[in-house]
Order: C-alpha cells, then sequence, then structure tokens
C-alpha cells in the first residue's frame, strides 16, 4: 500500500494548482485523475481571465500558483478589456490553445519533484473515528487499491454523478465522453457530507471552414504592448507569440423564434433538469425567455488552438436537441452553410454547499479532508485555482501545525471568494466580479504582485529572482513618485503646453509639479517622460511598463485609492477583534436561534467575519462585542 502526506482527488484547474503547491513546499504528494490525457483540460470556453477573474489569475501568480504563467506559454490572443473604464474593472483576458494549455499543465506536474500522477477512479474515501472525530486516512480507487494519506484534497469538478442533457437524451458523464463518479458521491454522503445539485453548460463548436468571416466583426488581440498573466514569463516571450483574431456575431428575431418554438423540449424548461445553472452565464433558450424585449445576443467567435478547426461560439450555451441546434446556428448571419463539430450540452452535477467548508477550505465533518473548485460550488477554470491553491497551502500548514493562511477580503480577491462562500454560502454556481469586493479600486490586477508576492515568497512557492523583482519595482514606483512631486516645471519648458494642448487640456500660465500634471486625466506617463526629457537631472527613462503604470494609476486614482485605504482600516479593525474558539454563543441570552445556529456552524475567527454571515444582524454583532467585553476579550 502507497502512503503519501497528501493525495488531490482530481487533476483539473482546482486539483493542479493543489497538487503543485503540495509538492513544491516538500510534501509527498500524489494526484489522481480518471484520465491522464485530460489534466488541465479546459472544458468550456478557450480562455482565462475578464472581469474579476484576471484577477484572480494573477493573485494565484502572485503566491506562486501556475494558472498565469502556463497561459502565458500558450496563448494565442491577448487583450486588455474594458480600457476606457477605470483602473479596478480593466482586466486582462487570453484566448488559449487549448490542447497545448492542457499538454503543458501535463509536463508541469509529470516534472515536478515530490509529485505522483496516477490514473484511477476514487470510488470511496477512507474515514476512522478518532476520539468521537471522523479522520480521513486515505481513498480506494475503482480498480481496487487504497491509497493511504494525512490530508486528502477533493477537487472533482462536474464529475460527481455528472448527467449530460441534450434536448430528449440524457446520459452519465463528467465532461462529453468521459465517465462519471458514481461510487464517491455515495461515500461522502456515508461520511456525512451533505449533497446538493447545480448545472452549468456548454456550446457548439463550429467548423471554421464553413463560416462566413467577412460579414461578422472582427476581434484582433494586442501585440502594441507588453500584455502576460506571470511575472515568470519574460517581456519576449510575451512578444514572440502569434495571435489569431476572434470575431463577434449576433443572433436575431428568426432564431429567438425557433428556441421559443422548441420551449417543450428543452430540458431547462420541461423539469428534467433539476440542478440550478449560473444566473450570470446562462444558456441562450434562457436568454431568450429571461429577455424578451432584445431583439439580438452578443456571441463570441473564439477559436481552440492553432491546429484546429473547431470554433468555440461563446453566448450560445444551450440543451436544446441536436436537430434545434442545427436550424437555429444555420439562421445566424454568416452560419448559413455552418458544421456543427460538437454539439452544445447541459450538465448536472454534485456540490457539497460550501456551509461544509472552514476558511481554510478544511471540511467541518471530517478532519484533514479539504474540498477545492466546482465541488464548493462554484463556476470558472480562475475560481477553482484559487481554491486549489488555497487548499494545497493550508493542507501544508496543517501538516507542519502552522497557522493557516485566511487572505483577508481587504487583500484579495481570493479572500473575498473564500470568504463569500463561508460567510454567505451559494445557492447558484458562484461566479466572480469585480462587484463583490468592496475594495475593487485598491485590488486591481495590475497590483497582485506587490500585494501577495511576499506571502507566496515566505510560503516558499516564490523564488528568491522573482521576489526580488516585485520588490524593485515597489520602491521604483516610490522613487518616481517621489521624483515627480519634487520635479516642478513651467510654461517656459516648451513640451509642458505642447502635450497639454496636444491632450485637450488647459495650458498652464505658472509653475506645476509633474505630480499634478500627471493627474490630469489624458496625460499619460509617457508624456511626462517626454517633458522630462527637457529637465536637467530628471531621468525617468528606463522603467518598465508594469512600473510606470503602477505609478500612473496610483497617481490619478489617489483620492479614490485613500479612500478605499481607510474603509480598509476600519474593516481592519473589526477583523482583528478576535473570538476566542471556546466561545458558548448559547450563553448570549439575546442574540435568535437562527444567527446561533449560524454561528456556531460557519465559527467565524473574527467579528469582521461573522458580521458578513446572512442571518446575524448589527444588533447580534453587538451582544458578541458586549460579552467579550465582559468576559476580559
Amino acid at each position: 500500500m502507497q502512503e503519501f502526506d497528501i493525495i488531490v482527488v482530481g487533476a483539473g484547474h482546482a486539483g493542479c494548482e493543489a497538487a503543485l503547491a503540495s509538492a513544491r513546499m516538500g510534501m509527498k504528494t500524489a494526484v489522481f485523475t480518471i484520465s491522464l490525457d485530460n489534466i488541465g483540460v479546459m472544458s468550456c470556453n478557450p480562455s482565462l481571465g475578464g472581469p474579476a477573474k484576471s484577477h484572480l489569475a494573477r493573485e494565484i501568480d502572485a503566491l506562486g500558483g501556475e494558472m498565469g504563467r502556463n497561459i502565458d506559454k500558450t496563448f494565442i490572443q491577448i487583450r486588455v478589456l474594458n480600457t476606457k473604464k477605470g483602473p479596478a474593472v480593466r482586466s486582462l483576458r487570453a484566448q488559449a490553445d487549448k490542447m497545448t494549455y492542457a499538454n503543458e499543465m501535463k509536463k508541469t506536474l509529470e516534472h515536478t519533484d515530490n509529485l505522483s500522477v496516477i490514473q484511477g477512479m476514487v470510488s470511496e474515501l477512507i474515514v476512522e473515528e478518532e476520539n468521537g472525530k471522523k479522520v480521513i486516512k486515505g481513498i480506494k480507487i475503482r480498480e481496487g487499491l487504497e491509497y493511504r494519506a494525512k490530508i486528502v484534497i477533493l477537487a472533482t469538478g462536474t464529475f460527481l454523478r455528472g448527467l449530460i442533457h441534450i434536448g430528449e437524451v440524457n446520459f452519465s458523464a463528467g465532461r462529453m465522453g468521459e465517465l462519471s463518479s458514481e461510487d464517491l458521491p455515495l461515500s461522502l454522503e456515508k461520511v456525512g457530507l451533505k449533497l446538493g445539485r447545480f448545472k452549468t453548460g456548454t456550446p457548439a463548436r463550429i467548423d471554421a471552414r464553413t463560416i462566413d468571416f467577412s460579414v461578422l466583426e472582427e476581434q484582433p488581440g494586442d501585440k502594441s504592448q507588453v500584455l502576460k498573466f506571470s511575472n515568470r514569463t519574460t517581456d519576449e516571450e510575451a512578444l514572440s507569440r502569434r495571435q489569431i483574431s476572434c470575431y463577434i456575431a449576433h443572433t436575431n428575431e428568426k432564431v429567438h423564434e425557433i428556441i421559443k418554438n422548441s420551449k417543450e423540449r428543452s430540458p431547462m424548461f420541461n423539469g428534467k433538469i433539476q440542478g440550478l445553472g449560473p444566473r450570470y452565464c446562462p444558456s441562450i433558450e434562457d436568454k431568450v425567455f429571461r429577455y424578451p424585449d432584445k431583439n439580438q445576443h452578443h456571441l463570441f467567435l473564439e477559436r481552440e488552438g492553432y491546429e484546429t478547426n473547431e470554433i468555440y461560439l461563446g453566448g450560445m450555451s444551450s440543451s436544446l436537441p441536436v436537430d434545434v441546434q442545427e436550424e437555429m446556428i444555420k439562421n445566424l448571419q454568416g452560419f448559413e452553410n455552418a458544421k456543427i463539430m460538437r454539439y452544445a450540452y447541459a450538465i448536472e452535477y454534485d456540490y457539497v454547499p460550501p456551509e461544509e467548508i472552514k476558511y481554510t477550505l478544511e471540511s467541518r465533518t471530517v478532519e484533514n479532508l479539504f474540498l477545492a473548485g466546482q465541488i464548493n460550488g462554484t463556476s470558472g477554470y480562475e475560481e477553482a485555482g484559487a481554491q486549489g491553491l488555497m487548499a494545497g497551502i493550508n493542507a501544508v500548514k496543517k501538516l507542519r501545525n502552522e497557522e493557516p493562511l485566511i487572505l483577508d477580503r481587504a487583500d484579495s480577491y481570493i479572500g473575498t471568494l473564500i470568504d463569500d462562500l463561508v460567510s454567505k454560502g451559494t445557492n447558484e454556481p458562484y461566479r466572480m466580479f469585480t462587484a463583490r469586493s468592496e475594495y475593487r479600486l485598491y485590488l486591481r490586477e495590475d497590483n497582485a504582485d506587490l500585494r501577495l508576492s511576499k506571502i507566496g515568497y515566505e510560503l516558499g512557492l516564490i523564488p528568491e529572482e522573482e521576489y526580488q523583482r516585485v520588490e524593485k519595482k515597489r520602491k521604483d514606483v516610490e522613487l518616481i513618485t517621489e521624483i515627480l512631486t519634487k520635479t516642478s516645471v513651467g510654461p517656459s519648458n516648451p513640451r509642458v503646453n505642447e502635450i497639454l494642448l496636444k491632450r485637450g487640456e488647459s495650458p498652464i500660465k505658472d509653475g506645476s509639479t509633474l505630480l499634478e500634471l500627471l493627474r490630469r486625466p489624458e496625460v499619460t506617463f509617457k508624456d511626462i517622460e517626454y517633458i522630462s526629457e527637457e529637465i536637467k537631472g530628471v531621468d525617468l527613462q528606463g522603467y518598465d511598463h508594469d512600473t510606470t503604470y503602477q505609478v500612473e494609476i496610483t497617481v490619478k486614482y489617489q483620492g479614490y485609492i485613500n479612500r478605499a485605504l481607510k474603509m480598509i482600516e476600519k474593516h481592519k479593525s473589526m477583523e482583528n477583534k478576535k473570538i476566542p474558539t471556546d466561545i458558548d454563543y448559547d450563553d448570549l441570552k439575546t442574540i435568535p436561534k437562527e444567527a446561533k445556529d449560524k454561528l456556531k456552524r460557519i465559527k467565524p475567527i473574527n467579528i469582521g467575519q461573522a458580521s458578513r454571515i446572512s442571518g446575524v444582524s448589527p444588533a447580534d454583532i453587538q451582544a458578541i462585542l458586549i460579552y467579550l467585553k465582559m468576559r476580559g476579550n
């Protein structure tokens, strides 16, 4: 019988991050997958990033995860979204060569020390009673073998009793063409975990040779600047990648009519699908019935790789029968001769309601069992990767008897994600948005490295060279800001008013600091560089784009950022008020039973977390504070 420190079940985006973190932190680790050919597969859209999701990907990278580095090695298009909006919602998005992305992740896992990659369907958890507690001891696979481990991390994705729906047809599968896990959910229920049911879906893939791209709107990538997700990627590597255009199409009233006429054949509407789907990523039939006044919906055409003709038809996820799919796609402009290579489908799967997990992602029911990714009720690669990384880190910390890593929602989107899941739960697949963070102007994707790299370095997941590069960026930002603050210019510098007039800004008549000039909405750091060339003793040349962009954002939005920092300071004062683990909520007579039950189940570690639990009122929080004061806490 083989023994490991940590076993990870599942090798999707959560499982890969969990396994890599565990192994890189020195633990003897094994990751189990139903098929070695499907490690790190992008089950749905062939892309990473977008609003809030790019923030998660950058934070994963800052902590030493692999997702950002892997997309940088495999993207076929990259660009920044929301460039006309504020910095809080600007987000990097990259299209991946889907097969290469998975192959690169597989290669990374297979070449990582301390990590064994094993093909086998896990059918049972080995759980034993110790001192009245259920404790995980290992796993059994369908082939009959047992593997022992001190900690097990479940990252099972959509594979728990997965059921695919295409019209009137449904069948068991974890993904199309892959087996579902039928035995493991029974084992989870047997050891006391509650299961719920969610649903997600994916659109059809179309043969690119059968689409008339000339009538569609082209969306090229951006090669005008260095764009990358990972600090470990060199500028040269990022700029050298060949980019492929994406395209935009639209549905029309004829397509909507076809969908409306097929309502009774849709498993979404005829009662066959019981699981709740993601409200913010609805199927095309859901959109048509939910927004009857809209006569068209955007569709996004994304090629799945350099060497394939498969086009992912984003925005047209569906569970309608194949004949209806054929008809509605052929009625799209540019798709009159289109041929479907893979049909759209919906999939239902089991998940564990996140009330089951602690802030460390450890199970409340079974000690040393951790859960990460879609099993916790989330949706999306980035959300899964973030949880996998945190589960891997905290599993190692538990084995070392160290304090767990619990990221604050004021410090990261990862902290926001986990805090939301544990404190509030979710009744639909949880997806991250910038609007979920009250500190979003501070938690930007461009400063993820400055916020989190020190933690990654202290964990041993960020190498010395990379950490020093981040610290140099921090010092350079401070140095440049100081130069801008101390350097004054007047109209005698011919370049000042030249730039201001060019940018549509009012010319200056008196002196101004370079900092004040940069605060003007249309003035860029490059403009300040140009002006500074005429100033003796001032050298702003030679800094990389990341550094100068950081300076520009910090200067332009300083007032808003300061306001956010004051909010964070107030928030931290609540987070610093710890709740003792031995608190007896039944002693608090003024708190209603519903609030007591939630506090006892969730076990918040501080007043801030307690205040965010659904059903716990400000009056309840006040009662806890008074009680703690009386106890001398």
